[in-house]
């Protein structure tokens, strides 16, 4: 069972001040361990595992900096304070080259000890979370994905299905969460991973440029094509064609490729024959292509050679859980090459990653750490380097509870009166609520029964 109250290991060979330490500390909710020996304060160590340790650093047998060395060897993210009555310079210069938390000298304050000590779990919780996220990306290494949500988990065992086919990929979802990331998985577990892997926007190709970019061409086909180029198709064969923003393709270009796929050949721009190819084709695009295809702004032959096999790939706020791993994920990135000693995210940093309702998904979040980093030297990310909120239109994945149990409560309500047609009695008979409690929600939430009754009933009224 995890702890729910801090423990706190104390040592000093005064008894007198070691009763009052545990007083102060326990009169403030934590649980405390205590030993005037140090060889026992040890053995305590090692039994109970505290999440921090105060020790004095004059001791006969074993010193505060043995003890301290001792919790560094055991656990090197267990913050240590250190007490003297012989408080000086170089004792503390010492004590935080040994890479103690904090140096308070005797006589010191329950207030001073309070702050150093809040302090000091506060590291202890943010070393905690971040050596999980740490063990959780090094089970991954190696995985085109990284997921700890079931989202991801159900689409990542999909995509393992599906990487032995040739048959094309259609890929859905909102822009930035990870299309393209996906499409590379699918290649990196084919067939054809030792293929060529080209990603092509479709939206940034300049139209006038588009036919020759995408299909190429011959030398002499046009002004300015002074050799021969292959384009982006044929360098795709024997391997996987991703097609990023497949509804941006001219419906002039759709033509062509509907043939690539048909026939599995095309004519570059000024050539007289064909040239085969060989490749699989995965493409995604954020916008509703059901209804670019229902309106003819997109070829309906084409999205039905596309569309063989549809995924979905979710949201950020769909997969919740894997935002703190992707966020630790790109800051060790970042670490690296700035060549930095960051050590994680500080709690309140972590708390406000949670927060945002990330409507720009992964890349908004790497965004946000790759900032997050620059502005950091060393040590922990502040919280204020997370901006409160992205752009406007987002939820966040996990808004206070309160204002959860409302937004439930309100669509509970309005669904259960549209059900019934506004009849406040059938309504509480389903609910299992009395007609008064059932109206004293409605005035919480501003719902008048009027709203919900059938146009019948209106008119009877």
């Amino acid at each position: 069972m995890p702890k729910l109250i801090p423990t706190i290991l104390t040592i000093d060979d005064d008894p007198d001040f070691l009763r009052l330490l545990g007083l102060w500390l326990e009169s403030e909710g934590y649980c405390v361990l205590a030993s005037s020996d140090p060889a026992q304060g040890m053995q305590i160590l090692h039994m109970e595992r505290p999440d921090l340790v105060i020790t004095d650093l004059r001791m006969p047998g074993m010193d505060g900096m043995a003890v301290l060395e001792a919790v560094q060897t055991l656990d090197p993210d267990l913050p240590v304070i250190l007490l003297t009555a012989h408080g000086s310079i170089p004792n503390a210069v010492a004590a935080m080259r040994a890479q103690a938390f904090g140096y308070l000298s005797k006589p010191f304050s329950n207030e001073e000890l309070q702050e150093l000590t809040k302090a000091a779990l506060v590291q202890r919780h943010a070393s905690q979370e971040t050596r999980k996220l740490r063990t959780a990306l090094r089970e991954q290494a190696g995985q085109s994905i990284l997921h700890r949500s079931p989202a991801m988990a159900a689409l990542v065992d999909e995509l393992a299905r599906i990487a032995s086919s040739k048959a094309s990929v259609f890929l859905s979802g909102e822009s930035g969460s990870g299309k393209e990331r996906v499409a590379h998985a699918i290649h990196d577990a084919s067939p054809r991973c030792d293929g060529p892997f080209i990603a092509v926007n479709c939206g940034a190709i300049p139209a006038e440029l588009a036919e020759s970019e995408l299909f190429g061409h011959v030398k002499g086909a046009f002004t300015g094509a002074t050799q021969d180029h292959a384009g982006l198709i044929r360098s795709a064969n024997g391997g996987t064609l991703f097609l990023d923003e497949i509804a941006d393709l001219p419906l002039i270009l759709q033509v062509k490729l509907l043939r690539v796929l048909q026939e599995g050949s095309l004519r570059p721009v000024g050539a007289k024959t064909e040239m085969t190819v060989d490749l699989r084709v995965i493409s995604a695009t954020h916008q509703d292509i059901h209804a670019l295809t229902a309106s003819g702004a997109f070829r309906e032959d084409l999205y039905y050679r596309l569309h063989v096999i549809p995924l979905r790939v979710p949201s950020l706020s769909e997969r919740a859980e894997d935002i703190l791993l992707l966020a630790q994920h790109f800051l060790d990135r970042e670490s690296q090459r700035l060549n930095r000693d960051i050590l994680g995210f500080s709690p309140e940093a972590l708390d406000k990653l949670m927060q945002r309702s990330w409507p720009g998904n992964v890349r908004e979040l790497e965004n946000v750490v790759t900032f997050a980093a620059a502005v950091t030297e060393k040590g922990w990310v502040a919280a204020d380097t997370i901006p409160d909120t992205g752009r406007q239109g987002g939820q966040s994945a996990f808004p206070p509870l309160q204002d959860a149990k409302a937004a439930f409560e309100r669509a509970y309500l309005e669904n259960l009166l549209r059900a019934t047609d506004g009849n406040i009695s059938r309504a509480a008979r389903i609910a299992g609520r009395h007609r008064t409690d059932l109206y004293k929600l409605m005035r919480k939430h501003s719902l008048a029964p009027q709203l919900f009754k059938g146009q019948e009933d209106r008119d009877e009224e």
